[in-house]
């Protein structure tokens, strides 16, 4: 899989470096959540300071297991992926993940999330990973068919945020419709593309 180190639980993949949010990163949220292409369809507004970024922080090393995704070059947090909403007894968590608005389109997002996802069923032993995106996210959904995942319905209102509600798509991926698709091939090929 992604060079995994267990001690500090980051992750390298080909153009990017993974590790778990720490204290200090709320400025780096803010660049991430300060844009409003980013929180289109967030149920919370965009951050205008680091005082919210803070608190999202907060939430999300509380609540997610969420890594920063790090441009080494530049040493700058230009996105964030995780999982959450864990269910221990059926080995099930959801997918998250936000990239900087000047960094889509070049495909870090499929290449941080392989790696991710390579993590919770090699090392979390997952079974199933949910992901939910909102009909007109229609980028974000092409992320998770490049990943392997199937589309299984349309939740009819199911989400609110900017005054209304809002029908969103549920993606998963299973553990047994891995095949040899590139989380497949991450995980048990350590030579395997990264960026796949």
């Amino acid at each position: 899989m992604p060079a995994f180190d267990p001690v500090s639980r980051q992750l390298r993949t080909a153009r990017l470096l993974l590790r778990p949010l720490q204290a200090g990163d709320a400025p780096g949220l803010l660049g991430i959540y300060g844009q409003p292409q980013v929180t289109r369809h967030y149920e919370f507004d965009t951050l205008v300071d680091t005082a919210q970024a803070q608190r999202l922080l907060e939430f999300f090393v509380q609540h997610h297991d969420r890594f920063a995704l790090i441009d080494p070059q530049r040493h700058d947090m230009i996105g964030t992926c995780g999982l959450f909403s864990w269910e221990r007894t059926s080995n099930m968590a959801s997918l998250g993940y936000d990239l900087r608005h000047e960094y889509w389109g070049r495909g870090l997002m499929r290449e941080a999330a392989t790696a991710v996802l390579a993590y919770g069923f090699a090392h979390k032993q997952l079974n199933r990973v949910n992901a939910l995106v909102a009909l007109d996210n229609e980028r974000s959904a092409g992320v998770l068919r490049a990943l392997g995942f199937r589309h299984e319905a349309v939740l009819r209102e199911f989400a609110f945020w900017k005054g209304a509600y809002h029908d969103m798509h549920m993606f998963a991926l299973l553990r047994s419709g891995l095949g040899d698709g590139a989380v497949a091939r991450a995980m048990h090929d350590p030579g395997a593309p990264r960026n796949a």
